[in-house]
């Protein structure tokens, strides 16, 4: 297959080097667009207001191989746009994998996430699109890469919908140690991030820090990918990007909105 890679964590990361070695072992034609620098957080957030600047890179990959890539000096989603639309004319993917994000991606980080972020422009454009995360923040392992590139072989692309991103996180063990893979729904038991602890820095100005944006994972939601990970296994979800809320739409219809603000 033809694969563009990309993330949030940036060009340099260990993780996304991990995913083109594997890829590349596994035969894949594989292209990097990535971030510069880190936008983990980053969302589904675009580049508007300023020119977005692009270099080549090349070094060696995770495996010591030849690693060839664009930096961009932009968000995740800025990297697959203009990887789909401008930076590689001649290039036209298979499928799209972004990742593999360092830390989870699960729950409610779907909304906040770049590595999501960037697979959900790549799914608008109806691209088979799998995004990939591992729990732990230490690195992803050549085995888990190899996993990863496994799951996108067997996933049978020209027969699932559409305008979905596939969500895959693998569990904080080793690849061998994982119990197997899970396919369901993303947690929706939302925590508040409200971790900010208050500063002032040496010239008095007060600021505010996360200190522990990652405490809404420790969450236990029975049967949602963020349970099945802190058992062992790994979880695949799919996740459709029309919002629209049919059913709320119908009662606010049916309860002749307009009327009541016209009287």
């Amino acid at each position: 297959m033809r694969i563009l890679i990309s993330n949030d964590d940036g060009i340099y990361s260990r993780n996304l080097h991990q995913l083109h070695a594997a890829l590349r072992r596994a035969g894949h034609d594989v292209r990097a667009v990535a971030p510069a620098e880190q936008h983990s957080g980053a969302g589904c957030c675009l580049t508007v207001h300023g020119p977005i600047l692009t270099r080549r890179v090349s070094l060696p990959d995770a495996a010591g191989g030849p690693f060839e890539g664009i930096a961009v000096a932009g968000t995740p989603a800025d990297c697959v746009i203009l990887a789909l639309r401008g930076i590689m004319p001649d290039f036209k993917p298979d499928l799209v994998m972004t990742g593999i994000n360092f830390g989870p991606n699960a729950g409610q980080d779907v909304f906040f996430s770049g590595t999501v972020g960037a697979a959900i422009q790549s799914a608008m454009y109806g691209l088979p699109t799998l995004a990939v995360s591992h729990c732990s923040y230490s690195g992803a392992t050549p085995a888990h890469a190899d996993l990863a590139a496994r799951v996108a072989a067997a996933m049978d692309w020209e027969h699932l919908p559409r305008h979905r991103v596939y969500n895959l996180n693998l569990p904080d063990c080793p690849a061998d140690e994982i119990h197997g893979l899970k396919v369901c729904r993303h947690s929706t038991d939302w925590a508040c991030l409200d971790s900010y602890e208050r500063r002032v820095s040496p010239r008095g100005q007060e600021y505010f820090w996360m200190i522990d944006p990652f405490q809404h994972f420790q969450l236990e939601d029975e049967g949602t990918d963020k349970s099945w990970l802190h058992k062992g296994w790994a979880t695949l979800s799919p996740l459709n990007i029309d919002l629209n809320d049919a059913e709320t739409a119908k009662m606010l219809n049916e309860n002749n909105l307009w009327e009541q603000i016209r009287t």
